[in-house]
């Protein structure tokens, strides 16, 4: 399966496996945290894991982390929305081609497609690994009686 990643600064990048999707976005997500926390100078050292957690959740608040799609849904999408064939065409050899194994700024015609699609959250990809888009999301709450 192959997956589409698109970064908070509207940055796309694709991945063959969804190790490589998790990788991606720990180390967006990661690198918006560090940044965020030297902005605010807090220091990982003096902070608490409850302090963290919380710096976790503001960060996730303004910055929202990375959308994860699968190719051959957006692909899909598009011809349920009957997208001229020329953008079909374009969206399926951009994401077999060699060009997106680096961020590339996200076409315009595929912003609006995205748009339309439901992401997959990062933590489905890597057995619960919390990453800003889901630490403040609901959780199942089970009775343990």
């Amino acid at each position: 399966m192959k997956y589409a990643v698109l970064s908070p600064n509207q940055k796309l990048i694709c991945f063959d496996h969804n190790n490589q999707v998790a990788e991606y976005c720990l180390r967006v997500d990661n690198d918006e945290l560090n940044q965020y926390a030297a902005d605010h100078e807090y220091t990982y050292e003096t902070m608490t894991p409850t302090e963290i957690g919380q710096l976790y959740t503001e960060v996730g608040a303004d910055y929202g982390g990375c959308l994860i799609y699968e190719t051959r849904e957006i692909l899909d999408t598009m011809k349920e929305h009957e997208v001229e064939q020329e953008y079909i065409n374009q969206a399926n050899e951009l994401f077999n081609s060699s060009t997106l194994n680096n961020e590339i700024d996200c076409p315009g015609f595929l912003e609006d497609i995205l748009g339309e699609l439901t992401p997959i959250s990062p933590a489905q990809m890597t057995d619960g690994i919390y990453f800003m888009r889901n630490i403040d999301s609901p959780r199942e709450e089970k009775d343990n009686g």
